[in-house]
C-alpha cells in the first residue's frame, strides 16, 4: 500500500486519503471481497460465478443492500 500511495513512511494524517487496491483475498476455499462503490450482489455473483443465494447464506444476509468497504465472502 506504501508504493500505491508513493508513502515513504507508516505515517497517516487525518483527512489524508489513500488509494486501496479492489484485487480480492483468498483465504485457500473463498475469496474475500470488499464492496466498492456500485456494487450490487448480482453484479459480484456473475464475476464469480456463484449465486446471489450462495453469497448471502455465506454472510448471513437477509437483504441484498451491501456498504461500500464491507467485506463478503465469495463461496467458490
Amino acid at each position: 500500500m506504501k508504493r500505491l500511495n508513493n508513502l515513504s513512511s507508516n505515517f497517516l494524517s487525518i483527512g489524508q486519503v489513500l488509494k486501496i487496491p479492489s484485487v480480492p483475498i483468498t483465504d485457500n476455499e473463498n475469496i474475500i471481497y470488499t464492496v466498492v462503490a456500485g456494487d450490487n450482489l448480482y453484479q459480484i455473483a456473475r464475476r464469480y460465478n456463484t449465486s446471489v443465494n450462495a453469497i448471502k447464506n455465506a454472510n448471513n444476509l437477509i437483504s441484498d443492500s451491501l456498504s461500500i468497504g464491507q467485506k463478503l465472502i465469495i463461496p467458490r
